[in-house]
C-alpha cells in the first residue's frame, strides 16, 4: 500500500483554481485504502456515480437537515471522483471506459440533483414556479452539453482543425479570471460551492431559480459565442482559400 507522500510524488496533477486544488488534496486519502482493498479506478467511479445519484435523491425530502447532508455527500462523491484519477495514474491503468464512464456519471447526477432540489423546494414553498425554475435548470444544463459545438460534425479536415479551437476557447471553464472563478464557484458538484451556501442558510428557493436563470443565460452565451467564432473562422478559412488560388493563378500564368 502505498503512502500519501508516493501517491502525491506519482499522481499529482495541476489544477487551475482554489476549490479544484482543494478537492484533488483531499482525495489522495480515500486513494491508499481503496488501492488496499484492490479497487480499481472504474469500480471506483461507479461507486460515486452511485452515490450521487442516491444523495441527489434525497433532496426531495424539502427536509433542511435531510437537504444539507444530502448536498454535502453529493460534493463529497467529487473527492472520490478526483480519488479514481489519482489511483489510475499511480496504478498506470488507464482505460477508455474510465472516461466514458466519468462523462455520464457528471451527465447523470448533475441535472439529477438540480430537479431533485426542485422538487424538494416545492415541497417546502408549493409554489409550481419551483418545478418550472427546475425544468429549465435541467433543459438548459442538457442543451449545453448536447450542442456544444463537436468537430466530428465536420467531414473536412481543416474545419475540423479549427472547431477544435472554437469549442476551447468557447467553454467558460477555459476563461480567465472573475470568470472562471464565477464558474468554479457555481459548479454543482464543489465543495462549498454557491448551490451548499443557499441551501445551508435556508435559501434553496432562490439557489435554485438563480441556477436556472444562470445556466439558461449560459446556454445562450455558448450558443452566441459559438456562431460567432464559427462565423470568424469562415471567413479565415475563405480568405486562406483566395489566396491559395491568386497564387495557383499567378504560378500558372
Amino acid at each position: 500500500m502505498p503512502t500519501l507522500k508516493e501517491l502525491r510524488a506519482t499522481a499529482s496533477r495541476k489544477r487551475k483554481d482554489f476549490l479544484y486544488r482543494l478537492v484533488d488534496r483531499l482525495a489522495y486519502y480515500p486513494a491508499i485504502p481503496l488501492l488496499w482493498l484492490g479497487l480499481t479506478p472504474n469500480q471506483v467511479t461507479v461507486i460515486w456515480i452511485l452515490g450521487q445519484l442516491v444523495s441527489a435523491y434525497f433532496l426531495t425530502t424539502g427536509h433542511y437537515l435531510t437537504m444539507v447532508i444530502a448536498l454535502v455527500v453529493f460534493q463529497l462523491m467529487f473527492v472520490l471522483d478526483c480519488t479514481d484519477g489519482i489511483m489510475a495514474r499511480y496504478t498506470k491503468n488507464f482505460s477508455i471506459n474510465g472516461e466514458y464512464l466519468d462523462y455520464i456519471g457528471h451527465y447523470l447526477a448533475n441535472p439529477l440533483l438540480l430537479g431533485c432540489l426542485a422538487v424538494g423546494v416545492y415541497r417546502i414553498h408549493h409554489n409550481p414556479i419551483y418545478l418550472i425554475a427546475g425544468g429549465v435548470a435541467v433543459v438548459s444544463f442538457l442543451l449545453n452539453k448536447a450542442l456544444t459545438i463537436n468537430s466530428f460534425w465536420y467531414k473536412n479536415p481543416v474545419h475540423r482543425h479549427g472547431i477544435e479551437n472554437v469549442y476551447s476557447s468557447s467553454l467558460l471553464q477555459n476563461q480567465t479570471g472573475l470568470l472562471h472563478f464565477a464558474f468554479a464557484f457555481m459548479r454543482l458538484e464543489y465543495l462549498f460551492n454557491f448551490m451548499f451556501w443557499g441551501i445551508l442558510f435556508g435559501y434553496a428557493h432562490y439557489t435554485l431559480l438563480i441556477y436556472a436563470v444562470l445556466f439558461f443565460i449560459e446556454l445562450c452565451r455558448l450558443l452566441i459565442t459559438q456562431y460567432i467564432r464559427n462565423e470568424k473562422l469562415n471567413t479565415r478559412l475563405t480568405t486562406q482559400k483566395k489566396d491559395r488560388d491568386a497564387v495557383s493563378s499567378s504560378h500558372n500564368s
